[in-house]
């Protein structure tokens, strides 16, 4: 999966795109215009106007079930990530602007006016997911707790909790005087008023612990704008105390920016399960670039081609990168990349294990003692990011007989004996692409990476493995 990243500051404006094309559409009371079609990210977008304040929604190809949807209370388009993945998956997006109102009472209003529009008006869930990036959090919090059973679920990011924090400056962040000024000013106090108010979102979490409302929380540990010690971490012991149900995300060595998650899939997650719908499992394959599918185009790949017989109702991530190594200490360890952390952050169903043939050159296989005991750690740190997991460990394919240094003699006397150890011990499958692909050196032009007929049969025997039928034609 790729996605794309806009960075954005703490006081970004929502994104509108182009000029949409007017199409007609039923008028509500608060509605002041027709809504207007375009596309974003391959999916129809309306804008609109609900009690004078410009509005969307994003109209997924096939909605699920009840019409669900997230509620993206501020900076729209920013760091949009989970909102593409959840359309694509039939989740609705919404979002109403309320720029430099700072979750005051009258943005609860507005948004009260939204929320009965998108119900009436588009017959979407009740119960929305509220997304609160930033100062976001105020308009998800604040109107969560008011309505505490209108609400599926609370994803939030780098949130702020409390406007003392943020932008009052008053603790260990930066503060914003031009936006401390004008919150003041929104909600009717002076700023002595505001260091005694006691309706921020740390305040106000009773109502939905009550209630039994969710909360997903990402944070970048090194944010110094929204200081997490005052923010997140007062939400988080506090709403535990009130018997409420919190997890937080963190990103060690990030700051406020970058939002979200590299891959969304844990907030996909917590998103379709906040809803009572179920999620897509999903499938994480950990390779080199045989898993990557160096000589191949993209449909032909092994993991594309176990996406398409698996279905939507499963998520296949290809994270194979090249040359790396199983090895902590090979000349590129596959532990090191940033697609590991990305492989742990999203908390995989099945993983599918295809790492070993690089670290049969002879420069790496020098340190073949250590193979069984890093293999055997990225076992228990990937169970560890999920206990759940179901755990393969895929026996690499044939060399014909050997080129960039990679030997099959190695690979299948020693690389193969010693995973299937591993796998016995740590109580791992295995599943074997080693023996369906003896003789078959057309299908592996550079003697080492498979063409796409050889990743056609490799993805025969995972869809076996993990399924126990054959792959449908």
């Amino acid at each position: 999966m790729k996605y794309s990243f806009l960075v954005c500051s703490l006081l970004c404006l929502p994104v509108w795109g182009d000029e949409p094309s007017a199409v007609s559409v039923q008028k509500a009371g608060v509605a002041a215009v027709p809504a207007k079609e375009s596309v974003w990210n391959g999916m129809k977008r309306l804008d609109f106007t609900v009690a004078g304040r410009p509005a969307l929604v994003i109209v997924p190809a096939k909605a699920l079930p009840g019409n669900p949807w997230i509620w993206r209370t501020e900076f729209f388009n920013a760091f949009p990530m989970a909102d593409i993945e959840l359309a694509k998956r039939g989740f609705h997006v919404g979002y109403i602007n309320m720029e430099n109102m700072y979750g005051c009472p009258d943005a609860m209003k507005l948004m009260d006016a939204y929320h009965d529009y998108m119900v009436k008006e588009y017959k979407l869930d009740p119960k929305p997911v509220l997304e609160g990036l930033s100062r976001g959090g105020l308009f998800a919090f604040n109107w969560a707790s008011l309505n505490p059973g209108k609400v599926a679920g609370l994803y939030v990011d780098a949130p702020v909790c409390d406007f003392k924090s943020w932008p009052g400056g008053k603790g260990q962040g930066k503060g914003s005087p031009g936006d401390w000024e004008r919150l003041c000013k929104v909600y009717g106090l002076t700023p002595e008023q505001a260091m005694a108010y006691k309706k921020n979102p740390v305040d106000t979490l009773a109502p939905l612990a009550k209630a039994k409302v969710p909360i997903l929380a990402v944070v970048g540990d090194a944010d110094d704008v929204v200081p997490v010690a005052e923010n997140t971490a007062v939400v988080e012991k506090k709403y535990k105390q009130l018997g409420g149900s919190i997890h937080v995300i963190h990103k060690p060595g990030v700051g406020h920016h970058p939002h979200s998650l590299q891959n969304p899939a844990a907030i996909v997650d917590f998103a379709f399960k906040a809803v009572g719908a179920t999620p897509p499992k999903r499938v994480v394959c950990i390779g080199d670039s045989i898993t990557f599918g160096a000589g191949t185009t993209p449909a032909e790949r092994w993991s594309t081609r176990l996406q398409n017989a698996l279905g939507d109702k499963y998520d296949v991530y290809n994270l194979g990168i090249s040359a790396t190594t199983l090895q902590e200490a090979g000349d590129s360890p596959y532990s090191k990349k940033g697609n590991y952390t990305i492989a742990r952050q999203i908390e995989g169903d099945i993983i599918l294990l295809a790492l070993g043939t690089n670290d049969s050159k002879p420069q790496n296989w020098k340190n073949s003692a250590a193979f069984s005991k890093d293999y055997e750690k990225m076992i228990k740190e990937l169970r560890a990011s999920n206990p759940q997991a179901k755990i393969y460990c895929l026996l690499p394919v044939p060399a014909f007989p050997e080129n960039y240094g990679i030997r099959d003699t190695v690979i299948k006397g020693e690389v193969i004996p010693a995973i299937k150890k591993v796998a016995r011990k740590n109580k791992c499958e295995v599943i074997d692409l080693y023996t369906p692909m003896i003789g078959q050196g057309a299908k592996v032009p550079d003697k080492v990476h498979p063409n796409g007929e050889g990743h056609a049969i490799m993805a025969e025997h995972v869809y076996k493995g993990i399924t126990g039928k054959r792959m449908p034609k």
